[in-house]
């Protein structure tokens, strides 16, 4: 809520008022923008746009979708009207998408080549039908609800190759495109055409808003507003075509290249860059040559950090998923530890603004100066809860057990929320799909109508190596038919799908000839989300405790009590609860779970996906540890039918845990690096305190990272204001909570989710 913001520089109202303003006015109601007007431009816009694809498809009916697709990027860049805000120097606004969206939209111009491509497509290759049927009935939650996502491929979970743009610039990428082309022939040709194509189309949009800025300078009438559209008409001449020089030109070219691209290509662009190693440099650079103050920077920040809240409504919206992400910290591609003014800045000023986005995804190591951890931690200790905090050490070694280069892997970014991805080097399709694991067990032990064509089922087994041995089979199984499926999916519509100024700054691209969608990229992977991981191994533990070890029960007796939703079984069912249970720092239970996640993952990553990448999981869940617990029945670790299932890599709820120190010791015996890179989360609610000091988080955070402790996501909170905020929202307008991969204000989400986020373990310190 930046209007209440105390200290620091001033407010910048201007720049909220006027932000506020216009997006209010592309807001949806009902499918249509709130101001008529603002739609019926849109629409005029849209419709010039669209005529015009429709004669350049007449006249070249055999066009290559990448060149279909750059087209398109042209009579955009050509037709779109600039918006230019108040007092704000940063140029980013087209006008062709709806408030609330971070490049995912219906309404877009972006897109008329997928919707004209997959018509043909579906037409050429009716098989596509039966694909879709079948994974309607994995997806679906009120049949199988085996998973969650349901697409052909991860439109979202993008991030730019914002190092290379600030090497090259748009034109160096333009020219290399080219280059490239003039060796090539035919679809390789095509698509360096269309890369450079786009390249020229993303430079003319800067253009235009550079020209207007130009021209509204000529009829301001204060000081501050000729003063940024200066800055702007300045900024708009050089970036994005050239490197940035200035701290001001690195963050205008972080901003536009996001939001153009995104624009453009109609994909999510979840990253906005690795801003204190990119703009470190030129903000030192910078002061040192007198033409940049401290509070010049922090002024600039601000206005930079500010839309996204704006843009969705953050104060009136239950479920305000932004996508939109910054990352600190961590290192360089040399190894060296990145922390500099520019850290401090960002994390001090969005703390000082109370904003809820960008998120701010810090990674850190064994390198990482006391200061950088201290600096977050006495914004988290306040209750600021927007960070995750990501331990280098896990993601790195998982990233180059999957054949990722050094260099490259020092470079990773997350974005979405937490997903790992290489910058500048290819998609890692962040979630490809979330699984259901507990949902598997749940069919394998008790097959549904249909099911078993998708879970094979229990018949017997003599022994728990040989019941856990048929279960990863039957895991196996269930994975090979929603990968193949997707594979089959995406290589028919894979045309649809092409972008190649996306494409343009991913290393591999331009080299290759091909667009990151056909697997031109260095890297190519797909990531799976395990969802559940503690109470499928808590269940394992317990039928390896109680029917193989214990006889406390037959296998069937057990398969009687799950159907019966334990009633009859209490003291069976209390027997599965007393168990030592995954992340209590109860090394059997831990060692089981490990060695599951360990050879599940193996099967995983020798599948390829359509384009010839492997699958790596992860343990990030998003909110589906709630969602796919709605189908759940009661599981042998003691749960009950429809119970919330673990989050991500934490324990269940089944026993309490005060310590904090409990799940974290867990966390050794856990080789998340078997995820190869794959994000695991850590989710620690911990209590609004005066004992815990910034240096002494700082030291509990190292301390994360020495027990392999992979991603953690704080909540710091008062359980006591929680409660009042749901009787006196009024007061409480303020507080912010993390909910899983987002943020939110507490009082502006439903109850459910207010009384989960009540209930969650709260861990002393």
């Amino acid at each position: 809520m930046v209007t209440n913001a105390e200290g620091g520089s001033k407010m910048p109202k201007a720049q909220i008022n006027s932000l506020r303003a216009y997006y209010q006015k592309t807001a949806l109601i009902n499918g249509e923008m709130a101001d008529p007007a603002t739609w019926a431009r849109f629409l005029a816009i849209r419709e010039k746009i669209t005529k015009g694809m429709d004669a350049f498809v007449h006249q070249h009916p055999d066009v290559p979708s990448v060149l279909m697709k750059s087209h398109l990027h042209t009579l955009m860049a050509e037709h779109f009207e600039p918006v230019i805000f108040d007092e704000n120097p940063f140029f980013f606004e087209m006008g062709l998408r709806e408030a609330a969206s971070w490049g995912l939209s219906d309404l877009c111009p972006a897109g008329y080549v997928r919707a004209h491509r997959e018509k043909a497509i579906h037409r050429e290759h009716p098989i596509l039908l039966r694909l879709e049927e079948i994974a309607n009935r994995v997806y679906d939650m009120d049949t199988l609800g085996l998973c969650q996502a349901q697409n052909t491929f991860d439109g979202d979970h993008h991030t730019l190759g914002y190092t290379d743009l600030f090497r090259l610039g748009v034109k160096g990428l333009a020219e290399k495109a080219e280059a490239a082309a003039a060796g090539f022939t035919g679809d390789e040709a095509a698509f360096c055409q269309a890369a450079a194509e786009s390249c020229r189309a993303l430079i003319r949009i800067a253009g235009k808003f550079g020209e207007k800025a130009a021209r509204l300078l000529e009829q301001a009438k204060t000081d501050n507003a000729r003063k940024y559209l200066r800055m702007m008409a300045e900024t708009a001449s050089r970036v994005p075509a050239r490197p940035p020089q200035t701290f001001l030109e690195g963050l205008s070219m972080l901003l536009f290249t996001r939001e153009a691209v995104a624009t453009l290509e109609g994909i999510g662009i979840s990253q906005l860059g690795h801003v204190d190693r990119l703009l470190g440099p030129l903000y030192e650079n910078d002061v040192a040559q007198g033409r940049l103050t401290r509070e010049e920077a922090a002024e600039l920040i601000d206005i930079w950090m500010l839309h996204t809240d704006i843009k969705f409504d953050l104060e009136n919206t239950s479920w305000p998923e932004t996508s939109t992400c910054i990352q600190l910290g961590g290192c360089d591609e040399n190894g060296d530890p990145v922390y500099n003014a520019v850290t401090r800045l960002f994390i001090e000023e969005h703390h000082r603004l109370k904003l809820v986005n960008p998120k701010l995804n810090c990674r850190y190591n064994a390198q990482s100066p006391a200061a950088y951890l201290e600096t977050a931690g006495k914004a988290i200790l306040a209750g600021h809860n927007n960070f995750v905090l990501i331990n280098d050490a896990v993601i790195l070694q998982g990233l180059m057990n999957s054949g990722v280069g050094e260099a490259d892997a020092r470079l990773y970014v997350s974005g979405g929320c937490q997903e790992t991805m290489i910058e500048g080097c290819g998609h890692t399709e962040g979630v490809a799909f979330y699984a259901s694991m507990p949902r598997v067990m749940d069919l394998f032990l008790r097959p549904e109508k249909d099911s078993a064509a998708f879970v094979p089922v229990f018949e017997k087994a003599d022994s728990f190596e040989d019941f856990e041995r048929q279960f990863l089979a039957a895991m196996d199984h269930f994975f090979s038919i929603v990968i193949d499926q997707r594979n089959m999916r995406q290589h028919l519509v894979r045309d649809a799908l092409v972008c190649p100024l996306f494409s343009a700054t991913q290393k591999g691209c331009i080299e290759s000839g091909r667009d990151y969608t056909c697997g031109g990229a260095r890297y190519n992977f797909s990531t799976i989300s395990l969802t559940g991981l503690g109470t499928v191994a808590d269940s394992l533990f317990a039928i390896k405790k109680l029917v193989y070890e214990d006889k406390a029960c037959t296998m069937q007796e057990m398969r009687s009590a799950l159907e019966a939703n334990w009633k009859g079984w209490e003291q069976l069912r209390q027997r599965a609860l007393s168990l030592p249970k995954y992340g209590h720092n109860k090394p059997e239970a831990d060692e089981l779970a490990n060695d599951f996640l360990r050879r599940l993952a193996a099967r995983l990553s020798r599948r390829k996906n359509e384009r010839g990448g492997m699958h790596i999981p992860s343990l990030f869940v998003y909110y589906h540890f709630e969602s796919f617990a709605r189908v759940l029945r009661a599981t042998p670790d003691g749960r009950h039918d429809f119970d919330l299932i673990s989050p991500g890599a934490a324990p269940s709820q089944l026993q309490s845990i005060r310590d904090v120190t409990e799940p974290v010791k867990s966390m050794q015996r856990i080789d998340f690096t078997a995820c190869g890179g794959g994000s695991c989360v850590l989710d620690v609610k911990l209590p609004l305190s005066n004992h815990m000091t910034p240096a002494l988080f700082a030291s509990f955070i190292q301390a994360c990272g020495a027990y392999g402790c992979p991603t953690l996501q704080p909540n710091v909170v008062s359980q006591e204001e929680l409660l009042d905020a749901r009787v006196h929202p009024e007061k409480h307008r303020q507080l912010i909570v993390r909910i899983c991969g987002l943020s939110a204000y507490f009082v502006a989400l439903t109850p459910t989710v207010q009384e989960e986020i009540i209930a969650r373990n709260l861990y002393e310190g």
